[in-house]
């Protein structure tokens, strides 16, 4: 990738953005605090570990990656400049950024690169660690170039380094420490447009413009701050009334979205979510009974009408998912196994499998003991509402549902150590099968204690096998032929229940604009953000 590439695709950036924002062209003004809304304090700030979307979504304006990628998924430049790839594939040069410095005033060169890469990401992150197995070596022949030799050819490779899934760290502050317990982990040191200045837990986190950021003339804001507010009425009245100038949908119920729709006073852009492309799931913990039990589990998902569930608990957002991989990724199937809504077939399955109704309308088991399952909640809108109606719906086949209500660490907690039997759960599918549903479904990534892992314990040779071929495959009509061939076999093994391919927004003041310039959104940095003065 030459300079001439790189000044168009950030021209073509510019555009869409204001394509999608509806701004005028080169209308952006410098100054404002960009105020925006979390539901509860992150889990941590620093991405390296493997937390959930609520430490991206700060982060990434804090950390960078060596790329950016449009939300046509095509990567573009962020600490790495440019780029170019050997003719047999197996050899990667990235040409860093000038005069690039850390938050503390050091200086980034390679070094920070091949250490991030080389030692500790696949050190604390085991997504991390499975999309650099094909690494060779990464060397730094001189401070602002990077080489990275695999020993072979991965088709997805360029795909791997978003500062939200690949951050590059200082290699100055972590290098020879304990990563989990480094005191900058709680005071997070980064190369972002954003410097990291103070966490009430509870109450707000606040971000500042990073003076000496390597882009000249970015970022465009002063501060970001995220306010925390534990209630979901209350962070949609804040955006309403304007103390809250941006939030995601993940932020706000199906009903203040329907609203807001409506009244047409907000930007609702569903651009921007792109790479993480989520779903929405119950993942099952397939280690103890009735879990193991394919009937059982084929039961539990023909007795979910997951048209109701869009419909009446999603507000009409999203796509009904037809499997592991999401609609919207690269090399998905619509033609697999179906489970549709009939609990008549739920029935005949569980009696298949020895179960007996009593007189109450529940089952029991061979050994008269009741067929029940505990339902691990991911807190937030709307899935309290999902798991009454999971209780209710799997009670009319007999089935006694446990709900288990927790806040976010420990529900982190639970689904790492694998202290579930059901959970709610959503999943991102990081713009490619070999990188997102492989860290989920490969036997390989079964590791207790690891978020993001494939947690439910759901193991198949021939779905290895499959992944591994696929992850080595350059022909991308081949590739294809291997990923439908996985897709239908997970289906029909029922590691999960695939609800929805979330519809995610970004929901704005008309007053702000270039939040959403990525495949990011409001999971990306943030630097061409900017208020009307």
């Amino acid at each position: 990738m030459n300079g001439n590439t790189k000044s168009l695709l950030r021209f073509a950036s510019v555009l869409a953005v204001c394509a999608l924002t509806s701004a005028p062209l080169l209308a952006q003004t410098h100054g404002g605090n960009l105020v925006t809304v979390m539901r509860g304090d992150p889990k941590g700030l620093i991405p390296a570990f493997p937390h959930g979307g609520d430490t991206r979504i700060v982060a990434a304006k804090i950390f960078e990656g060596l790329l950016n990628y449009t939300s046509d998924l095509e990567p573009i430049p962020a600490l790495a400049k440019s780029w170019e790839v050997s003719e047999d594939g197996t050899v990667y040069t990235f040409h860093l950024q000038s005069g690039v410095k850390w938050h503390d005033g050091a200086d980034f060169s390679s070094a920070d690169v091949v250490f991030s890469l080389g030692t500790m990401l696949p050190a604390v992150n085991a997504a991390a660690e499975q999309s650099l197995q094909n690494v060779k070596s990464i060397e730094a022949p001189d401070a602002e170039t990077v080489v990275i030799t695999l020993d072979q050819p991965v088709p997805y490779f360029l795909m791997l380094f978003p500062g939200q899934q690949m951050p590059i760290m200082p290699k100055h502050i972590y290098e020879g420490t304990d990563y989990a317990n480094n005191p900058a982990n709680a005071a997070p040191v980064g190369t972002g447009p954003f410097r990291f200045v103070t966490w009430e837990r509870g109450s707000y986190l606040r971000l500042e413009r990073n003076a000496d950021y390597w882009d000249a003339d970015l970022p465009y804001l002063d501060a970001v701050t995220y306010r925390i507010m534990p209630d979901a009425a209350s962070r949609g009245i804040a955006l309403e009334t304007g103390d809250v100038q941006v939030a995601s949908s993940l932020e706000l119920s199906s009903s203040d979205i329907s609203r807001m729709r409506k009244d047409g006073v907000l930007e609702l852009n569903p651009a921007g979510w792109e790479y993480f492309a989520s779903q929405s799931l119950l993942s099952i913990n397939m280690r103890t009974a009735p879990m193991d039990n394919l009937d059982f589990r084929r039961a539990l998902y023909h007795a979910v009408d997951r048209q109701f569930v869009r419909d009446h608990i999603w507000g009409g957002l999203g796509k009904l998912s037809a499997g592991p991989v999401s609609a919207s990724t690269k090399y998905f199937t619509a033609d697999l196994p179906g489970y549709d809504f009939n609990v008549e077939t739920a029935n005949a399955l569980l009696d298949e499998m020895g179960t007996t109704l009593g007189a109450d309308g529940m089952r029991v088991d061979a050994a008269g003991n009741p067929l029940r399952v505990g339902l691990l909640i991911l807190p937030g809108e709307p899935y309290g509402r999902l798991a009454e109606y999971l209780r209710e719906a799997w009670r009319k086949i007999g089935v006694e549902t446990e709900l288990q209500t927790v806040d976010l660490a420990n529900w982190y907690d639970r689904m790492s150590n694998w202290n579930y039997d059901i959970a709610i759960a959503a999943l991102g599918q990081f713009a490619d099968p070999g990188i997102g549903s492989r860290s989920y479904y490969h036997s390989d990534n079964i590791r207790k204690g690891v978020m993001f892992s494939n947690m439910g314990g759901y193991a198949n040779p021939e779905v290895d096998a499959l992944y591994d071929e696929a992850g080595m495959e350059m022909d991308p009509a081949k590739r294809a032929d291997l990923y439908a061939r996985i897709q239908t076999k997970i289906v029909e093994d029922v590691p999960a229940i695939w609800l929805l391919d979330l519809e995610r927004l970004t929901i704005s003041h008309k007053s702000v604009h270039g939040v959403v310039t990525d495949a990011f959104g409001p999971w990306g940095s943030w630097r061409e953000a900017y208020i009307d003065q």
